[in-house]
């Protein structure tokens, strides 16, 4: 069930830091999500990071990320969703950073499904989008795109009630950064927090012919899965 964007907004002791002092802009839901990560070199990583953003560690671990789900609903604020436009599955490869202090990811490769909100998302966010063969249904994701291939067939199982401290690293993330500009500031969101839940995997083919050098993609060291969340976000 959805929820108010007031108890969105009220919903604030999880962040690390407070909620921007001006309106946010953009409402979205990233439903569905299944998540891979890998822990990687930090050396190899380096190199794919804009340099003004440092990497930022768990533990001394780096790590990234396969986020699989579902944009559904994305309308700027005193709009409404249009669905032909505001629905369409994403697959997105991340990493995690920090600049000045404020943790956040950045994006290595975000892949969209419809040509149309590829095209209006990296325009009116910065980040990397590309437009890519995708399809889903409730226990498969496909993708065949230019840079990668995806084919996933599982089920959800056991939800984790009591995510450990990398698990809420991974996934408790508020500021996303383009990478572009060494004078960027952060494109910051607010959720409730993920709810988590174990995934077992019938079938998990994943490949990026740029980053095969980077980690086994066929082999994460963790997964999981989320019904998903209602986002706000800043321009």
């Amino acid at each position: 069930m959805k929820e108010p964007i007031k108890t969105i907004l009220d919903s604030i002791n999880h962040r690390p830091w407070p909620l921007p002092s001006h309106p946010w802009f953009w409402y979205q839901e990233w439903n569905e999500a299944i998540f891979f990560h890998y822990q990687v070199d930090g050396k190899k990583l380096r190199s794919l990071v804009p340099r003004h953003l440092e990497l930022d560690p768990f533990e001394g671990e780096h790590w990234i990320s396969v986020v699989a789900f579902t944009m559904d609903k994305v309308h700027p604020r005193f709009t409404f969703p249009i669905p032909i436009l505001s629905t369409f599955h994403e697959v997105n490869l991340r990493t995690y950073v920090n600049k000045d202090g404020k943790p956040g990811v950045y994006f290595l490769s975000i892949e969209a499904e419809k040509w149309i909100p590829t095209q209006i998302a990296r325009i009116s966010s910065g980040l990397p989008y590309q437009h890519s063969k995708i399809q889903r249904t409730n226990n498969t994701y496909h993708l065949n795109g230019k840079r990668s291939r995806i084919e996933l067939e599982f089920q959800v199982t056991d939800p984790i009630k009591h995510p450990n401290p990398r698990e809420l690293w991974l996934t408790e993330r508020y500021s996303l950064y383009r990478g572009k500009d060494p004078y960027e500031t952060a494109l910051d969101v607010h959720h409730k927090p993920w709810e988590l839940f174990q995934v077992e995997f019938l079938k998990r083919n994943i490949s990026y012919k740029a980053f095969d050098g980077l980690t086994d993609f066929l082999k994460p060291d963790l997964t999981h899965c989320s019904p998903g969340v209602q986002v706000l976000a800043w321009l």
